[in-house]
Formats: C-alpha cells, sequence, structure tokens
C-alpha cells in the first residue's frame, strides 16, 4: 500500500497514509483551491496517472518541475520511487534517503504496481485497472450513468471488457479469441492463394461433378487392375505421388520441347534478300529520278537483313541449347520413372493409362480435398464463434449477478433498507446503469459512490479515490453512512470532504482519526499560494 508521499512543494513536507480510509480534511466553509482535489490528482500521479500534468498546469507553471517521492510497503517491505513533472515518463527508485537511483520506465513501474497490489489478470494493464475508480475533479470520469467510462470518448465494448478482466474472466474468452482469429487468418490466407492460382478453388457444384468423375476414374483403375500385366507390376509404386509429379513434369517438358522446336523451324527459313533492283531501267520512263537516293535505299534494306540475319542465328543457337536442355531433362525423367517402374516394352501402354488416369485422380482428389479443407475451417469459425458467445454470456451473466447482489447489500446498508437500489444490466458490447425511483442528483452520485464500492469488495482493485464533488448534493445522513462503510473497508480508500460539522460526532470522530490532511483557507497544500500571482 502507499505509505507516504513527499515534495518540497508541500507545506507538510511529509503526508502519510494507512490502511482503510484516508481522508483530505477541508475547512466547515466549504473553500476552494486549498488543495484537496490538487493532492487527490497528486495521488493518482503517484499511481501512474498523467492527468496531473495537464490538468494542474498552473501548479507547474507556479511551482516549477518539481519530483513527488512516493514509499510503499507490500509484505512489510518498503519501496522508494520518485517521479517528476519534468519527465514524467521516467520514474526513480531510490533509497529511503530518496537518492535517484535506477531510471526506469513508466510502464515497468505500473507493472511494478500491478505485480505487486497482486492484480491477477494477465490481460489488464495497471491504469486500466484503478484510473477508472479514481474519480477526481478534472478527470471527467464521474458520469453517474457511466461508471465504467474513464473518459467519454471511450466505447462501452472496451469498458466491457476492462470490467470483465477486472474480475480476472477474461483468459477464457482471450484463448478462444485467439483460436478464432488463427481460424479467420487461415480462411484469408486460402481465398488469397485461391484467388492467385496458388491452390485450386472449386465451387459445390464443380466439387460434387468431381466426386462422379474421381468414382468414375477409380473403376477404371480397378478395372487396369485385372489386366493381364498387372499381376507384374506394383500398382501402388504406379499411382505414387512421385510417379505421378515425374509424369506431369515429363508432360511440361515434351509441350515446351515442341513450342522451341516450331520456334526453330520458323528461324531456319532462309530470309528472301531482295534483288538488286537495275535501276537503269528506270531512266527509261523516269528521265528526272533520283537514282542516289534509291541506291541509298536498297543499301539500308541491305544492311537491315543482314543484321536480322544475325539476330537469327543467335536465336538459333539458343533455342538448340534450349531444346538440348529440354531433352536431358526428359531422358533423366524417362531414366527415374524406368527405375520406379522397372517397366518392358509389352507394359508400357498398361502403365501409361494407369499413370495417366491416376494423375488425374489426385488432381480431382487435391482438388476436393483443398474444398474439403476450406469448408471445414468454415464450419470451425461458425461453431468457434458461436463458443465464444456463449462463453462471454456466461461471464456477463455472472458479473452482472454478482456486481447487482453487492448494489443491494451496499444500497440496503446505505439507506437502511429505505430506497431501491441500482441495478447495472451487462452484455459483452454495452451496459446500462439503472436508477429506480429517487434520480435526484444526491442519489446519483450516491449510486456512482456504490458502484465503486461494489467493484472494490469483488475484485482485486486495490483502491478507490473520491473528491469532495462525489459528496457535494447527497444527504448528509447518507453521507454518515457511506463514511461508516469506506471505514469499513481492509483496503486503502482515498477521500476528500469538507463541512464535517454537519456530520454526526461519531461520523466526525471517524474523519478525525482518519485524515491525513486538514487544508483550510489558511493551512494551504503547498508552501506558497498559488491563486494569488503576486505571492
Amino acid at each position: 500500500m502507499l505509505v507516504e508521499i513527499r515534495s518540497r512543494i508541500f507545506k507538510e513536507k511529509i503526508i502519510k497514509f494507512h490502511q482503510g480510509l484516508n481522508v483530505v480534511l477541508g475547512d466547515n466553509q466549504g473553500a476552494n483551491s486549498i488543495g484537496k482535489s490538487t493532492l487527490l490528482m497528486i495521488l493518482d500521479f503517484i499511481f501512474g496517472g498523467n492527468t496531473y500534468i495537464s490538468h494542474n498546469k498552473d501548479f507547474i507553471n507556479k511551482f516549477g518541475d518539481h519530483d513527488f517521492e512516493a514509499t510503499f510497503k507490500f509484505k512489510e517491505t518498503a519501496f522508494y520511487f520518485i517521479r517528476s513533472t519534468k519527465d514524467p515518463n521516467i520514474v526513480f527508485e531510490s533509497n529511503q534517503n530518496f537518492e535517484k537511483l535506477v531510471p526506469i520506465k513508466l510502464d515497468n513501474y505500473r507493472e511494478f504496481l500491478k505485480e505487486s497490489y497482486n492484480l491477477e489478470s494477465g490481460q489488464i494493464k495497471f491504469r486500466s485497472a484503478v484510473s477508472t475508480f479514481s474519480r477526481v475533479w478534472g478527470k471527467n470520469n464521474y458520469d453517474v450513468r457511466r461508471p465504467l467510462h474513464n473518459h467519454h470518448s471511450e466505447k462501452n465494448i472496451e469498458t466491457v471488457i476492462k470490467l470483465i478482466k477486472l474480475f480476472n474472466e477474461y483468459d477464457k474468452i482471450a484463448e478462444q479469441d485467439k483460436e478464432l482469429s488463427k481460424l479467420d487468418e487461415s480462411k484469408k490466407i486460402l481465398n488469397k492463394a485461391g484467388k492467385l492460382d496458388l491452390i485450386p478453388k472449386i465451387s459445390k457444384r464443380k466439387y460434387e461433378k468431381n466426386l462422379k468423375e474421381i468414382n468414375f476414374l477409380k473403376e477404371k483403375i480397378e478395372k487396369l487392375s485385372k489386366n493381364a500385366y498387372s499381376p507384374f507390376i506394383n500398382l501402388s509404386e504406379i499411382v505414387s505421388d512421385e510417379l505421378v509429379q515425374l509424369k506431369v513434369q515429363k508432360k511440361k517438358l515434351l509441350e515446351e520441347q515442341d513450342y522451341y522446336r516450331s520456334r526453330l523451324h520458323r528461324t531456319s527459313k532462309k530470309r528472301e534478300l531482295s534483288a538488286s533492283i537495275d535501276f537503269e531501267n528506270l531512266l527509261e520512263f523516269f528521265p528526272k529520278i533520283n537514282m542516289k537516293k534509291l541506291e541509298s535505299i536498297e543499301d539500308f534494306h541491305n544492311g537491315i537483313n543482314s543484321i536480322l540475319s544475325k539476330e537469327l542465328r543467335n536465336a538459333r543457337k539458343e533455342i538448340k541449347e534450349k531444346l538440348k536442355l529440354l531433352s536431358d531433362e526428359i531422358i533423366e525423367i524417362n531414366q527415374k520413372m524406368e527405375a520406379i517402374l522397372s517397366q518392358t516394352e509389352e507394359s508400357t501402354l498398361f502403365m501409361d493409362q494407369v499413370i495417366e488416369y491416376s494423375s488425374e485422380l489426385k488432381n480431382l482428389q487435391s482438388e476436393n480435398d483443398h474444398y474439403n479443407n476450406f469448408q471445414e475451417i468454415r464450419t470451425s469459425i461458425v461453431a468457434k464463434t458461436t463458443l465464444l458467445n456463449e462463453i462471454k454470456e456466461k461471464i456477463v451473466t455472472r458479473l452482472t449477478d454478482d456486481i447487482n447482489v453487492q448494489l443491494t447489500e451496499i444500497n440496503n446498508f446505505i439507506y437502511e433498507n429505505k430506497r431501491t437500489a441500482p441495478e447495472i444490466e451487462l452484455n459483452y458490447s454495452n451496459y446500462d446503469y439503472k436508477f429506480f425511483e429517487n434520480t435526484g442528483t444526491g442519489k446519483a452520485y450516491t449510486n456512482l459512490i456504490i458502484f465503486d464500492l461494489a467493484i472494490l469488495r469483488l475484485t482485486a482493485l486495490p483502491f478507490i479515490i473520491h473528491d469532495s464533488v462525489l459528496f457535494k448534493n447527497i444527504e448528509k445522513e447518507v453521507v454518515e453512512r457511506l463514511i461508516y462503510f469506506y471505514n469499513s473497508m481492509s483496503k486503502q480508500v482515498f477521500i476528500a470532504i469538507d463541512f464535517i460539522n454537519i456530520y454526526n460526532q461519531k461520523t466526525q470522530d471517524i474523519i478525525k482519526i482518519n485524515t491525513v490532511i486538514h487544508l483550510t483557507q489558511h493551512n494551504l497544500l503547498t508552501q506558497i499560494d498559488w491563486r494569488n500571482r503576486d505571492k
């Protein structure tokens, strides 16, 4: 728990805290700007928050950058830290003399607090757990209708998920959600592979057509197995994946070989060079023709023919080399096939038929296998989504029941069974905090406080912070009962309150005993009055 904080800006250099209720007490005039809310905001800063930096700029402008030195005690061991407004993203580990020793990142400091306060869920971060329930003026998280919201822009589903994590119930959802994400990713990959033709993608109609063709091919292969040659040939070897693959490769090589042979044939045709034209005969009909121009054109054509002939020779050379490589590859594949089959001349036709049918059969089976795989993933996604929704429904139903039981119990204590308790309605993506009968401001803020107390009781939430603004419109008898309830808590509760002379003596005694600092117009939080620019 938090034991004390120190700062050079404080009038009282050290502010000590204890287990249970901790009161920042104002005066009976309800004086404003004496430091009550500021101290609570500093507590939020000590607990890893950042609102102090943005909301309390007047403090930083008045006092310059300043440090806060904090002492925590967990399992009888003291831990010392220093956090500064100068670089709030760094927290210093220190000793009891508050000498800055080891700088650590703010996230690591928050992780230390999470572990030390035994927040069990690995799914939730420390600030996500505590920030909503640190209701201090300036944080804008005291909307009485939206008790799970840390800020107005937060989505309802985010707040519900955060609550589930705080109850340490999210691991079951996360596990199923992870598996569902994997299935979704597999579906996307298969879809993309199908669009790029990396794997066959067929329709249900083609799948059923393939089934008929597969059965037909199996019948053909079965008939071949009764052939006279079949006793001497191992059909399982013939239809092996390796042999089918060799057959497919050979087919592609033969097609490529035919293509290059055709190109070689075209490039081998003799180009008919244009015969020299007897330009002298043209003079008889065209005495003014430009003979030099005609001769230069003829020279150009002869040059082009010479270049093309050279290119064709090079092309023929490359094609012949390619054909040689293809021929070698075909010979190599034939040797591999012969090694597998040890085929004789008489069985060649038989084996070719078996391989041809088997190759076609495997292609069809591959298409159907990919179809089945895709359908299985789709079915699994539907099943997993249904299961995930059922898990979510069970969790939110259980949480709803548990919270509402606590709300009723606390409400009945506060109002002595005279008022209807608020209720929360939860589903995975939304929630509604419902009031009944009295919808006045005082009852609304009481309901907000009751909600926080219920969550503090039910979860590993380590503390709550309630500013004096929450108590302003609440009936004095209700505040008295709230103070009794706060005082019964073993976890730390930090509140700011004033006007205590209006409460009964027992309430005043509880407040005074638990007061950690008493602030008035003449006893401010800080040494310097930040409200007066001249001081």
